[in-house]
């Protein structure tokens, strides 16, 4: 198998995003995922509103979403920790409207059409598709079954998710013999 390696030609650095998703469980049966985003450039900028020194954040934006097991958003708290213009925060109470949003298939996609253009921050909303894969994440914790008895369809666990991770595939046959969907010659051992 060919690996892929980085380009030789001389380069330097002109801009660094760092995006960072951590999951925490509550003492209350809740969990908070908790984005973040900061980008900087190597050098000096100076801005309409600002002068940045090299390495100072001209984006750290921060999304905490409190969800439960069946990633059901019950809260969200947005914060332009620094931004590019003094206004930059004053979308941060827009994200609220994600309460009462299910974490699943789909989900990137109603994002963007809630917070489109004018709507929203460019930046959070960059945040909150890697939230989501971070919620599938933390809550899982085995392959007990692959599908929400109440909500046929979706998934409650990686498996069938991916190409590694695919139901008629070795790793499942051999790690999640129960949950294995192969034919003959994949039979399912004892």
């Amino acid at each position: 198998m060919a690996t892929a390696t980085l380009p030789s030609i001389p380069r330097r650095s002109v801009h660094l995003r760092r995006i960072t998703c951590e999951g925490f469980e509550r003492d209350d049966g809740l969990f908070d995922i908790v984005g973040t985003l900061i980008d900087t450039k190597p050098f000096p900028l100076e801005m309409t509103e600002k002068s940045l020194e090299a390495d100072q954040a001209i984006h750290h934006m921060t999304v905490c979403l409190t969800i439960d097991k069946e990633r059901l958003i019950h809260d969200v708290v947005a914060q332009t920790v620094q931004g590019p213009h003094a206004v930059c925060g004053a979308i941060t109470e827009s994200y609220r409207r994600l309460i009462g949003q299910r974490i699943q298939p789909g989900f990137t996609m109603a994002v963007k059409r809630m917070f489109r253009g004018e709507l929203g921050c460019t930046h959070m909303s960059e945040l909150l598709p890697p939230m989501a894969t971070t919620a599938f994440q933390m809550l899982w914790s085995g392959a007990d079954d692959v599908t929400d008895a109440d909500q046929p369809g979706r998934r409650n666990s990686p498996l069938g998710g991916c190409h590694a991770l695919k139901l008629d595939g070795e790793i499942v046959r051999l790690h999640f013999p129960d949950q294995f969907r192969g034919g003959a010659q994949g039979t399912k051992p004892n």
